[in-house]
C-alpha cells in the first residue's frame, strides 16, 4: 500500500472517533423504530389470533398466562425507554464545553448508549419470548369435553354428574368430589327432571 493510502485511512480512522456516538445514535433510532414495529405486530398477532377472554382457562392456567403477559409488558415497556434513551440521550443533560470535559463525556455516552442498546434488545427479545410462551398457553389449553353431563331434579334437590346410564327405573350418574369419582344411583321415581349440562 502506498503512503498516501496509509495516510488516508489513518485520517478516516482518526475522524471515526469524533463522529461515533452520532453514528451509534443513529443506529439506536433504526433499532427503536424496527422494535418497536416488532411490538406492534405482536400486539395485531395477539388481539388477531389470542383467546378473547383469558377467563375460560382454568385459574392455575390464567394466573400463569396472565403473569406471562403482565413480565412481557414490562419488558417491552423497559426495551422501548431504553431505546429512546440511546437514542436521544437523557432529558436535561447539559453538555460541557471545554475539549477534554466533552471528550471524556463522549467515550463515557458511547458506552452508555451501547450497553442500552444491548439492554433493549434483550429486553425486546425476552419481551416477544414471553408473549409468545403466553399464546401458547391460552391456545394449546383445551377443556377436556365431559360427555354426557346432565342436571337431575329430584324430590330431594338437584345433583349433576356425567351419565353412565338411564333406565326407567334408575339413572346411574359419575360424580367427582375431593378428588375421587363415586357412581350414585338415581331411582326414577324420584327423577323430575333431567336437563343437558355444559359444568357442573
Amino acid at each position: 500500500m502506498s503512503p498516501g493510502v496509509v495516510r488516508r485511512w489513518g485520517e478516516l480512522a482518526r475522524e471515526l472517533e469524533f463522529c461515533q456516538l452520532d453514528m451509534l445514535r443513529k443506529q439506536a433510532e433504526g433499532w427503536r423504530n424496527g422494535l418497536l414495529g416488532l411490538t406492534a405486530l405482536v400486539t395485531v398477532v395477539t388481539v388477531l389470533k389470542g383467546r378473547d377472554d383469558l377467563s375460560q382457562l382454568p385459574s392455575s392456567w390464567r394466573i400463569v398466562a396472565t403473569s406471562l403477559l403482565g413480565v412481557a409488558f414490562l419488558l417491552l415497556v423497559v426495551g422501548s425507554l431504553l431505546a429512546v434513551r440511546a437514542s436521544f440521550g437523557r432529558p436535561g443533560e447539559q453538555l460541557l464545553l471545554g475539549g477534554n470535559s466533552l471528550r471524556r463525556w463522549t467515550r463515557v455516552e458511547t458506552t452508555r448508549v451501547r450497553r442500552a442498546l444491548h439492554l433493549s434488545a434483550a429486553a425486546f427479545a425476552g419481551g416477544v419470548l414471553l408473549v409468545v410462551a403466553a399464546l401458547g398457553v391460552s391456545w394449546t389449553y383445551t377443556e377436556s369435553p365431559a360427555t354426557n353431563l346432565v342436571k337431575v331434579t329430584t324430590v330431594g334437590g338437584t345433583v349433576c354428574g356425567e351419565l353412565v346410564s338411564y333406565v326407567p327405573a334408575r339413572a346411574t350418574l359419575l360424580r367427582t368430589s375431593q378428588g375421587s369419582d363415586h357412581q350414585m344411583v338415581i331411582p326414577g321415581s324420584e327423577i323430575r327432571r333431567m336437563t343437558p349440562a355444559s359444568a357442573c
